[in-house]
């Protein structure tokens, strides 16, 4: 598999979700703020509830409802990706936006840490979730889905470019497996949902 070639795909499509999700998110919240007895058409039982996880802290560690952080972020992957399908590595539109060429490297640095530290904020928030909360948002598990492989391939995607400036033997190990580290990290996630809700499921 390129990863070139499928790159801009992964941050167009994956944006395009996380987007979707961000702003139901935010429709919903709106709707809790303006009537907290609404009922949201994701609340599907106690253990699926948009309702339970929105009504916490956690849904506005910053002050305000998290998925504004999402709608935000997916937008500027949305217009990188875009950027890099119609011009590729070598796009004049990312010129205009990193300078010099040589400047294209903090550039994609800098995304490269936006995502590593969207993705800690994901797994802080998947914990809570499971952990504290003890329900699950539908939108909520749409953006940790798109969330891993976008950061996933944005690594890859640097390492491949020698943006990263060295030679690591476990980038380069992480390169050739990207796909089964992918899917484990799927069955990962699914099994401590399961194992943790299993009353539920057994019921």
């Amino acid at each position: 598999m390129n990863i070139k070639k499928i790159f801009p795909y992964i941050l167009i499509i994956g944006s395009l979700i996380g987007f979707y999700a961000s702003f139901v998110l935010t429709t919903d919240t709106i709707k809790l703020i303006k009537n907290p007895a609404a009922e949201l058409p994701c609340n599907l039982n106690p253990f699926v509830s948009c309702t339970s996880v929105a009504t916490t802290w956690q849904a506005e560690v910053f002050g305000f409802p998290n998925s504004l952080l999402g709608i935000v972020a997916f937008s500027m992957l949305f217009a990188i990706g875009t950027m890099l399908y119609f011009g590729g590595s070598n796009s004049s539109l990312l010129d205009k936006i990193s300078g010099e060429n040589s400047a294209r490297k903090p550039l994609w640095l800098l995304v490269n840490l936006g995502t590593l530290a969207a993705i800690i904020f994901v797994m802080w928030f998947f914990y809570q979730s499971v952990y504290n909360i003890g329900s699950l948002c539908i939108y909520c598990m749409i953006v940790w889905a798109v969330t891993w492989p976008i950061f996933l391939y944005t690594t890859i995607w640097n390492f491949k470019e020698g943006h990263f400036g060295f030679k690591f033997p476990f980038l380069d190990f992480i390169s050739r497996n990207h796909i089964q580290i992918l899917i484990v990290w799927y069955l990962i996630i699914i099994f401590l949902v399961l194992f943790h809700f299993r009353d539920f499921f057994l019921a």
